[in-house]
Parts: structure tokens; C-alpha cells; sequence
């Protein structure tokens, strides 16, 4: 018996593959000794289609392992509108300001309950993350309204 479940949702990630791989030829993909912007985009869509494809197969066989209930699916929606969220927030704010936030809440949606676990977590993560990142690698993080007091 079919999996409509499985099948329309590998569909939709098939498409959303697909549109990343698109949008990362945009940015020039390079080659793996070379990689170009799109590299990293590119691969993540193309795991994407494969991934997504294996679970289309075996929805249209029948092959599913077992069927997600709706309550199952509550806490990735919350993940996915946090990391929205996020998204929407990191430019104004900066990587600083909003990183903690989005560390602390997807921590408290995964089940961690202590707040000082959630408070030193978070904030060891984004110190970690942004030391990585702005100073070892000299990536460029957004620094959103701490550019006003000359941070």
C-alpha cells in the first residue's frame, strides 16, 4: 500500500533540493579543491534530491517503516519557525545578540529543562561559534546594532 504521507513529503523536498541546487549554480559552485559559493549549497540540495528520492521510492512501494502521527511533528514545525526566526532577526540584531536566543530556545524545544544548563550552553556555544568563525577563520558574522556603539 502507498505511503501518500511519504510520497508528497520527499515531493516537496525534491523541489526544495532542487530549488537549492538552482539558486547555488547562481552563485558559481567551483570544484572541490576550489570551492566556489555555491559549493556547499549545491551539495546540500543534491543530498537533499537523493536523500528525498530513496523515501519517494519506497513510499510508492509501500516499503515505509511506519507512519508519523501529527503529534510527532510539533516539535520540528517549532524548529523551523525558531530557525526562521532567526533568520529574520540575525541581520538587525547580529550574530551575537541573536545566536543565544536561538541556541537557548531550540535547546528548550529539544527538552532540556534546567536553565542554567540552557544559559551556560548557549552561551558557551555562540562565544565558541563566534570565535571559530570571526576570528580563527575570518568570517565576517553580522554585527547588527553593536555597530551604533562601535562594536
Amino acid at each position: 500500500m502507498k505511503n501518500l504521507t511519504d510520497i508528497l513529503g520527499s515531493l516537496f523536498l525534491i523541489l526544495l533540493g532542487i530549488g537549492a541546487i538552482i539558486g547555488a549554480i547562481g552563485l558559481r559552485v567551483g570544484t572541490p579543491t576550489e570551492p566556489q559559493p555555491g559549493f556547499f549549497p549545491f551539495l546540500s540540495g543534491a543530498i537533499i534530491v537523493i536523500l528525498s528520492s530513496i523515501i519517494f521510492v519506497q513510499g510508492w512501494l509501500g516499503r515505509s517503516k511506519r507512519r508519523i502521527g501529527l503529534g510527532e511533528i510539533k516539535r520540528p514545525a517549532m524548529l523551523i519557525a525558531v530557525l526562521a526566526a532567526f533568520v529574520a532577526v540575525l541581520e538587525p540584531l547580529g550574530y551575537v545578540l541573536a545566536s543565544p536566543f536561538l541556541i537557548a530556545v531550540v535547546l528548550r524545544i529539544m527538552g532540556i529543562k534546567s536553565w542554567r544548563a540552557l544559559l551556560v550552553t548557549s552561551l558557551v556555544l555562540s562565544i565558541g561559534t563566534y570565535l571559530l568563525f570571526d576570528w580563527l577563520l575570518g568570517i565576517t558574522l553580522p554585527a547588527g546594532i553593536l555597530t551604533r556603539f562601535g562594536l
